[in-house]
């Protein structure tokens, strides 16, 4: 799994509160880059969190 600073950088601010364009202004790109930064962060964790995930039942 490859995870960019920029995406962990995004997700973790906005999640702090800050709204994308203040995410944006600090990681120097446009909200919606920010915004599409921290998505990608989240389908990545998301991917890795189902491939070590066992099955229950």
């Amino acid at each position: 799994m490859f995870v960019d600073d920029y995406e962990k950088d995004a997700y973790t601010l906005h999640t702090q509160g800050r709204s994308w364009i203040e995410v944006g202004r600090e990681l120097g790109c446009t909200a919606a880059a920010a915004e599409s930064f921290a998505n990608a962060y989240r389908r990545h964790t998301d991917a890795a969190a189902a491939e070590h995930q066992t099955a229950l039942f």
